[in-house]
C-alpha cells in the first residue's frame, strides 16, 4: 500500500508516525512517503509553540472524555523522561479565568503535581 503525506510540521509528521505506528506490522508493503517545500529547521513548527490543557467540552460524550485522558496521560508519562526536551514538552502553570463556575471534572490534577489527583478545589 502506497500512502502519501503532505506536509512535513507537526500535524504531517505526527500523521505519518501514527501510520507508520499503526499499520507497518500488519502492512508489510506500506510505502509511506512525507512530501513537504521545506523540512525540518525550515518549518514553522520549529519555531511555534503549542499549549494543550483539557477543555470545557460536553461531559456527557465519553469519547471526548476519553480522548482528553488519554493524551494527558501520554504527555504526563513523557514529562519526566530524558525525550521531554527533545519532543519540547514541558509543564507550565497558569490560570484560566472563566465567567462561570468551572465543572469539577476539569480541574483533575494539581498543577506540578506529576498527576496527583486533586483532592478538593477552593472556592
Amino acid at each position: 500500500m502506497r500512502v502519501v503525506v503532505i506536509g512535513a510540521g507537526v500535524i504531517g509528521l505526527s500523521t505519518a508516525l501514527c501510520i507508520h505506528e499503526r499499520y507497518h506490522s500488519v502492512l508489510p508493503s506500506l510505502d509511506l512517503k512525507v512530501y513537504a517545500d521545506r523540512f525540518t529547521p525550515l518549518t514553522n513548527t520549529d519555531v511555534a509553540a503549542g499549549l494543550w490543557q483539557p477543555y470545557l467540552s460536553d461531559p456527557s460524550n465519553p469519547q471526548e472524555a476519553h480522548w482528553n485522558q488519554q493524551t494527558f496521560d501520554y504527555l504526563l508519562s513523557y514529562i519526566h523522561s530524558p525525550d521531554a526536551a527533545n519532543m519540547g514538552l514541558a509543564p507550565i502553570s497558569g490560570y484560566n479565568l472563566f465567567h462561570e463556575a468551572v465543572p469539577l471534572w476539569l480541574v483533575q490534577h494539581k498543577p506540578d503535581s506529576g498527576g496527583e489527583e486533586v483532592s478538593a478545589v477552593a472556592d
